[in-house]
């Protein structure tokens, strides 16, 4: 039998609450807090501008297009005027004393993919998400695997949307994020595993039994319910984003911006149930776990119908081997 760990190339209908309505005094507490969570970006960008100058990152490289370094240039400026404008706009209802609305169930981003290496844009789209939709479709689905929800976590998923929106709105824009999980928190990686479990189960390598298993697995910030935005995509390789993350070392993995094992298993217990397929039939991704002194990466093995849960070396590297970039909101 083929080697399992090889590195292949190859609703419920109950009647939803009505959310609770915010003051406006608490609605321009948010609008303030957003407007301040926007000037570190907007120093981050400028100080990369003034770098790029520095660095004649603007200038066209030995064996590029003309005007190729004009394309970054650009590129980078729009980024920043988007947020200044952002900023402005912000600020202008702030001062204004206008009634604000209530925080907005679904947002829309538009998003655009520039290849790094030729700067010049390949895909545009735009973007929509709604959280309301996406928690009652988790509610089932967590009903059906009897995953047991604390009495406030639908108050508690409204809230991290609503003062999150601002900062979930700029992922996308960067990343062009298509999809969100909606993640409780403080359940056993072990009891989650089983209860996600699909076909034939797992199969798990000795390096990762060595270092507990589910049990024994050490993940960060699990302890409580989380958005997490990520990519819809079955394979790393179906998505430029992703491809461009295959053999990665495990030390660079960012583990901050990285799927726990808790999150890729719901998220692949979810991909399965739309789709009928499985997240990384071809392929492998790290997750931001570590199993004694190394970190956990898994993919699906169509041929024994498991999920394979490995361990390696943060010193291992793999060209079928990459990450899914995430951003977390709490």
């Amino acid at each position: 039998m083929k080697n399992p760990f090889e590195k292949s190339k190859t609703p419920n209908n109950a009647e939803k609450p009505k959310k609770p309505e915010k003051s406006q005094a608490e609605l321009r507490a948010v609008l303030e807090q957003k407007l301040k969570s926007l000037k570190p970006t907007l120093q981050e960008g400028i100080k990369e501008y003034e770098q790029a100058l520095k660095d004649d990152v603007f200038e066209d490289a030995d064996g590029e297009q003309e005007d190729t370094g004009v394309f970054r240039k650009d590129a980078l400026q729009e980024k920043i005027v988007a947020l200044f404008d952002r900023a402005e706009k912000m600020k202008a209802r702030l001062d204004s004393k206008e009634r604000l609305p209530q925080a907005q169930e679904k947002i829309q981003v538009n998003y655009s993919y520039t290849n790094p290496k030729t700067n010049k844009v390949e895909h545009q789209e735009t973007i929509t998400l709604d959280v309301e939709a996406k928690l009652t479709d988790f509610l089932s689905f967590y009903q059906k695997t009897n995953i047991n929800l604390p009495l406030d976590f639908e108050d508690t998923v409204r809230d991290i949307w609503d003062r999150n929106q601002t900062e979930i709105e700029q992922a996308i824009e960067q990343n062009g994020f298509d999809d969100l999980l909606v993640i409780p928190g403080d359940i056993p990686l072990a009891d989650l595993a089983d209860k996600m479990k699909m076909e034939n189960g797992y199969y798990t390598s000795s390096n990762f039994d060595e270092g507990g298993g589910f049990t024994g697995a050490v993940s960060q910030n699990i302890d409580k319910p989380r958005l997490i935005l990520v990519h819809k995509t079955q394979n790393l390789k179906d998505r430029p984003e992703l491809k461009q993350t295959l053999n990665t070392k495990g030390q660079d993995v960012k583990l901050d911006q990285a799927l726990t094992p808790e999150d890729y298993l719901v998220f692949q217990g979810k991909y399965f149930e739309e789709t009928g397929k499985h997240l990384d039939e071809d392929g492998w991704t790290w997750l931001a776990t570590k199993s004694g002194a190394r970190l956990v990466n898994s993919s699906w093995n169509p041929d024994i119908r498991k999920l394979l849960v490995a361990a390696d070396a943060l010193t291992f590297r793999n060209g079928n081997l990459g990450v899914r970039p995430s951003r977390c909101f709490f």
